[in-house]
């Protein structure tokens, strides 16, 4: 008997462990599954809405035109330079000097080495121009860091220029040969395959910029004679020509008399004259006529513009927020405040067969929107055939008519709820819309920021 006891005591202890147990892994088989439906679950994330610009200007990389031409050496030897680079020489000044020998180059380096050149005032140039571009730098200014950069070449510029014209008249040698500008224009030391190129003879194929090999002049470099001494540009009207990303967009921009163009370079803006060649009509390319600037581009070939088109200020939202929703469209003299103060309409309802009517029920349905005559209500609250009652009234309605309506979730109550948006400017990532709208939305108002990951009507 104690026996028997003993066992079922034992079978007692066993059973009790092994209940423990298969609870303790029911709640780790939970816990599991609950992380993994959370790591997988798509998040509903959450965008403020502001106040924003968005503007439909096309960028573009064009190939600057210009009346020049490139002026060859007339003697073997080292070159020396005696302007700032887009400086503007008349013609019969000084463009440059060729020594055979090399006695300049010693000259300057005899006398840099001993400082007879490098003057106090030079010195304290160089300071002043380096603590007022640390001072007044400003990262959403960073063009200014180029003017700092020619500001300081051309002080550079000067002091070789002072010592090398030194040189030369102290020098007396016959090997040193000076030589003038034929002409006048803005000085360029550098050159390339593009030069003389015209609005006519571009193709497409030119638009790629590794097609364009530029050689840079280089002050006391050697040169032959015969070879490009610099490069002048004798005219301040010029030109960019641009590549349309279709035919269509081409023409858009010949229609136009004007654009206002800004050089991504410097920030700066001006206008520019659209050239329309009359058998140029099935081209994607365009030209761009400009009247000034000319001296602060003349080095470059590709230029980097933005032509400035409409621009559009308002709520800006993302394209991915905003969705479609299905309304139905109901008369306006339905839809009454019930007594609970929420807008709604009277249901007719009727017996589960359908065949005889038991009264009416009030149901919320708050409007979305509204014409002259009718309200957009939600459709997740009403279905298809259904009869509405008008308040005071035998007069039905059944409900079938239905419009879509561009929208967001709007979610500052905790939930998603949809509010139509009128959009009235787009891009490939966003879109203006109207602000202070009667079902719309406001600024600092939240909503979801990708409207695919709710599913509307079973929220």
């Amino acid at each position: 008997m104690e026996e028997k006891r003993g066992l079922m005591g034992r079978i007692r202890q066993l059973v009790h462990i092994d209940i423990g147990v298969v609870i303790f892994f029911i709640i780790l088989i939970y816990i599991f599954a609950s992380i993994i439906l959370y790591v997988t679950s798509k998040k509903t994330e959450v965008y403020e809405v502001r106040m924003g610009t968005l503007s439909d200007n096309a960028v573009f990389r064009g190939i600057a035109l210009r009346e020049e031409t490139i002026v060859n050496s007339r003697y073997t030897g080292h070159v020396n330079y005696y302007n700032k680079e887009t400086d503007h020489i008349a013609a019969g000044g000084l463009a440059y000097s060729v020594d055979e020998t090399g006695e300049i180059a010693d000259y300057a380096d005899a006398n840099m080495k001993a400082g007879d050149f490098f003057t106090d005032q030079d010195l304290e140039k160089f300071r002043e121009q380096s603590i007022n571009f640390v001072k007044d730098f400003n990262p959403d200014r960073f063009y200014s860091v180029y003017d700092y950069k020619s500001a300081s070449s051309s002080e550079a510029q000067k002091i070789s220029n002072r010592m090398i014209l030194a040189g030369i008249k102290n020098l007396d040698s016959t090997s040193i040969h000076t030589v003038s500008a034929r002409e006048s224009g803005s000085i360029v030391y550098s050159y390339d395959n593009y030069t003389g190129k015209t609005f006519d003879n571009l193709t497409e194929k030119d638009f790629d910029s590794s097609a364009c090999r530029k050689v840079q002049l280089q002050n006391g470099q050697k040169i032959k004679k015969g070879s490009p001494a610099y490069r002048l540009v004798t005219d301040v009207n010029w030109s960019i020509a641009i590549l349309a990303e279709n035919v269509e967009e081409a023409r858009r921009l010949k229609s136009e008399e004007y654009v206002e163009v800004r050089f991504l370079k410097n920030n700066y803006t001006s206008w520019a004259y659209v050239e329309d060649p009359e058998d140029d009509k099935n081209s994607r390319l365009v030209n761009l006529k400009f009247s000034n600037s000319m001296e602060s581009f003349c080095t470059d070939r590709f230029i980097d513009i933005e032509i400035l088109a409409n621009e559009e200020k308002g709520l800006k939202i993302p394209n991915s927020a905003i969705t479609v929703g299905d309304f139905f469209l109901v008369p306006k003299e339905y839809v009454f405040e019930g007594s609970n103060g929420h807008q709604g309409v009277l249901l007719r309802v009727y017996t589960g067969t359908g065949s005889s009517s038991q009264g009416t029920r009030f149901i919320a349905a708050v409007p979305y929107s509204e014409t002259d005559d009718e309200y957009y209500l939600d459709n997740s609250v009403l279905q298809d055939g259904e009869i509405l009652e008008r308040p005071n009234s035998t007069e039905q309605f059944t409900l079938g008519k239905k419009e879509k309506l561009i929208g967001v979730y709007y979610i500052n109550k905790g939930y998603p709820d949809f509010r139509e948006v009128k959009v009235t400017m787009q891009n490939s990532d966003y879109s203006i819309v109207e602000s202070n709208q009667l079902y719309g939305l406001q600024e600092y108002d939240y909503i979801v920021l990708h409207a695919d990951s709710i599913r509307f009507n079973n929220y």
